[in-house]
């Protein structure tokens, strides 16, 4: 609709060609600037600011620091996340160094990975340090171990960031420059963590007693996203039929697997077992209702996890899905990629709360939240904000 109002001498003003009173045109107006208010991209100065931060904490090689003083880089797929939404600034503002540092993100990822050995060839190892050589740090996966690596979201991510460029250059020289590296990453997941069912085990752990690496044995919902992402990002870049089924699966399989129905949300993940881990921490189950909306869209579960998740915010715009927890920055970036992926109204007030309260302004970095000991600005919070300010997208 055009809204454009024509006034005459009655009273009353042409609306779209009907002549309405005073008083209903007001009306329309105001709803009309209600809804362009509430759509996406919002407060774009500071999601540009965002993305300046973690071009801020990449150095010339392309290694991000997962947070100021970290030490350390690509922590769970942290640089990954952060390097979407730099992508999404190039998408916004088509402003070059956004996309030079996707590329050298990219570059340094693709460094790392392992191509020589057989058994791990297409997989990394959970972080690394981010500064040269850029050794492996060991972290405990949990008790009794001492490393982890393999993790399916890292793989699969690593070909979305190939597909991102793709998308924002119309060029697939580096997709075709790192082709050996995704379709290992692809095939690494496919052989090594992909179950029987078509969802994704989460990673690989190191145990010192009886000294071997033994499979993590939870499906996290927010990782079966991540295989998404690269699956089909695959499909499309290279025409992979493979990686088509296995992208399809995830997404059919997943809202029936680990989807709670009497909670109406999806759980955090799913157990060896077949159970449901229904547990929560304040934002990982946020993480999973705005996440796998933000890319499938519309559907039955979807709407209901987001459903869930909305009756989470509170008056002032924050979001604690967890009694006793802080509000999380993370939980308001995934509220907006959820609505955006459901074609809703942005979030306003809950992006007010996060421009107000965990936005650093002089630096662009995004706090975890605002409790003690949580005012940390992480690489890939502050991406995910960015990316959902922005209304990014994943796919076209």
């Amino acid at each position: 609709m055009n809204c454009v109002a024509n006034e005459n001498h009655s009273g009353s003003s042409i609306w779209c060609g009907i002549a309405l009173p005073m008083f209903a045109l007001c009306a329309l107006v105001s709803v009309c600037q209600a809804s362009s208010a509430e759509t996406f991209p919002q407060d774009t100065a500071q999601a540009l600011n965002m993305a300046n931060f973690i071009l801020s904490m990449e150095d010339s090689n392309g290694a991000i620091e997962d947070a100021p003083g970290a030490g350390t880089a690509n922590n769970d797929s942290n640089m990954e996340y952060g390097l979407i939404g730099l992508a999404a600034a190039y998408s916004y503002s088509h402003d070059a160094s956004y996309l030079t540092g996707l590329e050298k993100g990219i570059a340094w990822l693709a460094a790392r990975e392992n191509m020589t050995d057989p058994t791990w060839r297409g997989s990394w190892y959970l972080q690394y340090s981010s500064t040269p050589p850029y050794k492996e740090i060991p972290v405990s996966g949990g008790p009794g171990t001492t490393n982890v690596r393999g993790v399916d979201a890292t793989s699969a991510l690593f070909v979305y960031l190939l597909y991102l460029d793709h998308r924002l250059t119309g060029c697939d020289a580096l997709a075709q420059t790192y082709a050996s590296h995704a379709h290992a990453a692809l095939n690494f997941i496919i052989n090594h963590n992909l179950d029987t069912d078509g969802l994704s085990w989460s990673s690989w752990l190191y145990y010192s007693a009886p000294k071997q690496w033994e499979l993590y044995q939870e499906k996290y919902s927010a990782d079966q996203g991540d295989v998404y992402l690269g699956m089909h990002a695959g499909a499309l870049i290279y025409g992979s039929s493979t990686y088509a089924s296995v992208a399809d699966t995830l997404m059919t399989k997943t809202p029936v697997s680990i989807f709670n129905t009497s909670q109406k949300r999806y759980a955090i993940g799913m157990f060896a077992d077949g159970t449901l881990d229904n547990g929560t921490d304040g934002y990982s189950e946020g993480f999973a209702q705005g996440y796998l909306s933000w890319m499938w869209g519309n559907t039955t579960q979807n709407q209901e996890g987001m459903t869930w998740f909305r009756s989470k915010v509170g008056s002032n715009g924050s979001i604690v899905t967890k009694s006793g927890a802080p509000a999380y920055s993370l939980n308001v970036a995934m509220l907006g990629l959820g609505d955006n992926g459901l074609g809703a109204a942005a979030p306003v007030k809950s992006f007010a709360w996060l421009i107000n309260k965990t936005y650093v302004s002089s630096n662009g970095g995004v706090y975890d939240s605002l409790q003690a000991g949580d005012t940390i600005e992480f690489d890939n919070v502050t991406g995910f904000c960015a990316a959902s300010l922005f209304g990014f997208l994943p796919f076209d």
